[in-house]
């Protein structure tokens, strides 16, 4: 039993002895060693300081730092460094310039001041004072600082330089000079191996080109290539973006918006939205989807507002749109003047707009529809329509009971002051047309057919017709007339699918193909 206990003794003191040597051999390890042409000691001078002159070198773990003099409190384990400059080597990596210098190797900090410089890697930064954390690996300044890497300058009141992830942190009034941009802002982080910024505060940046805000997102500012996310506003010399968030490429001028994107140009009359939107700064076709809307705003700032699935813009290179191409479920609104159909193409320079697959245009109480419509802008108010194949005008009468009816082979339209004023009907020219008195009492029905016809309007109502080349007609008594007759073949009243509002331009799209719409027509009434 008792050699059994000597044993135990025997290692644990054994055990007791290596803790002790490492645990000293460790705290050697922590003791800053030093050299020097010259050691001196003055109790009475320096109390508990070495005075080391003449090629002082200090060393500290990975940490070697030079110096003309210094001050040595050994039994503290700090140093205080003096020279022209001091220079501090942290491994092989981080490099440290200044004129006065405090090492501490139990805390191991190097706090260094006047003329300070940093450099590590391609990045150099210049302070009054920095104070840098061997074990956090961050340098830090709280009095102003500049770093200069590559082509980037920034600078701020606050800064925090991660050299283990090559990261900065910069707050308080921060200042960013890149080849193409000046920024300001509170807040930003900066990484100076892949030359990007972070945006983690209201950022404003400036070039020649073009003023942008941003919230978030990076830029790098090698390539020039950014994602800005947000409350993003960009502004160049005529236009103005707006966008939750923006990918932006400089080079090309070219630029990707997502939700509520809105690009306006006041000056070129025209507005156009949508949440996703890309659009080229240099010219060539902007392309808008999802929930967009284009507005062109005339001289009376009377806006057309037009929505369709998507919308493509071909800009010149001073941004003046040259032709607008908009598929699938357009619908467009004016106060005087709407329109449905599958694809449209408005040739801006000629001022003529296309109108392709089930094309319905409404004026007034009168409906257009044809195989395909075109019309010419001649100015804001004077508009010359024409219904190719297929056209067919119509009109209600007592509350959508009956229609004024206008068809024929084509048609041509002109509207003068946003009313419809004249038609002619060129081709199997054909008529239903409800003759009332000045209180709209029904007094027969003109139903007539001939090659040719003209139509008078006056506030948007039929006035008077002219035929020609041997009309053949009859006007007829309401009971004379039967129901059948009352309506031309292939007549349809599409009212349903008329916006009335802004709003309704992004429900009930008129289908693609022509029979397929739905009817919102009472019963008729069925006359002997």
């Amino acid at each position: 039993m008792n050699r059994k206990r000597l044993v135990f003794r025997v290692i644990f003191v054994g055990l007791c002895l290596l803790m002790t040597h490492e645990l000293c051999h460790a705290q050697s390890n922590r003791k800053i060693n030093t050299r020097a042409d010259l050691l001196e000691y003055d109790e009475n001078y320096l109390p508990g300081a070495q005075r080391l002159l003449g090629h002082v070198v200090f060393q500290h773990d990975n940490t070697t730092g030079y110096c003309d003099s210094a001050y040595f409190y050994e039994n503290e384990n700090y140093l205080i460094a003096f020279g022209k400059p001091v220079r501090i080597l942290i491994g092989d990596s981080v490099r440290l310039y200044g004129k006065k210098a405090y090492y501490s190797g139990d805390e191991k900090t190097a706090s260094i001041a006047r003329n300070v410089e940093m450099v590590h890697g391609t990045s150099h930064l210049y302070s009054d004072s920095l104070i840098y954390d061997l074990s956090a690996d961050v340098g830090y300044y709280l009095t102003g600082g500049t770093m200069i890497n590559v082509e980037d300058t920034l600078s701020s009141e606050v800064g925090h330089y991660y050299t283990r992830t090559d990261e900065v942190w910069l707050r308080d009034s921060v200042l960013l000079l890149s080849a193409s941009y000046m920024m300001d802002c509170d807040t930003l982080l900066y990484n100076t191996t892949q030359e990007t910024v972070y945006f983690v505060s209201r950022t404003h940046m400036v070039s020649d080109e073009n003023t942008i805000y941003t919230s978030s997102g990076w830029y790098e500012t090698k390539s020039d290539l950014a994602t800005l996310v947000g409350d993003v506003e960009l502004y160049n010399s005529s236009q103005t973006l707006v966008a939750d968030s923006v990918y932006y490429d400089r080079n090309l001028r070219y630029g990707i918006g997502w939700n509520n994107v809105v690009i306006s140009d006041t000056a070129k009359g025209y507005v156009l939205k949508g949440n996703y939107v890309e659009h080229h700064e240099l010219g060539g076709y902007s392309t808008a989807t999802d929930s967009n809307q284009l507005i062109l705003i005339d001289e009376s700032k009377d806006s057309l507002y037009l929505h369709c699935d998507t919308l493509r813009i071909l800009f010149d290179s001073l941004q003046d749109p040259q032709n607008i191409s908009a598929y699938n479920r357009v619908k467009f609104y004016r106060h005087d003047m709407q329109g449905a159909c599958d694809s449209l193409a408005y040739n801006v320079k000629d001022s003529t707009i296309l109108m392709f697959h089930n094309p319905v245009m409404w004026s007034g109480d009168n409906q257009l529809t044809a195989d395909t419509i075109t019309f010419y802008l001649k100015d804001s108010v004077n508009v010359i329509v024409s219904l190719v194949k297929s056209g067919f005008i119509v009109s209600s009468v007592f509350d959508e009971t009956e229609f004024n009816q206008i068809k024929g082979a084509r048609i041509e339209g002109h509207i003068q002051h946003k009313q419809l004023q004249t038609v002619y009907v060129y081709n199997n020219a054909e008529c239903v047309y409800f003759i009332t008195d000045e209180d709209t009492a029904l007094l027969g029905v003109n139903v007539s057919a001939t090659s040719e016809m003209k139509i008078i309007l006056s506030e948007n109502e039929i006035d008077g017709i002219v035929f020609y080349n041997d009309p053949d007609g009859k006007i007829y008594s309401d009971k004379e007339l039967p129901a059948k007759d009352r309506q031309l073949k292939d007549f349809r009243w599409l009212q349903f699918y008329r916006p009335e509002t802004v709003e309704e331009l992004y429900v009930r799209p008129i289908p693609r193909i022509k029979g397929e719409e739905q009817s919102t027509l009472p019963p008729s009434d069925t006359n002997p």
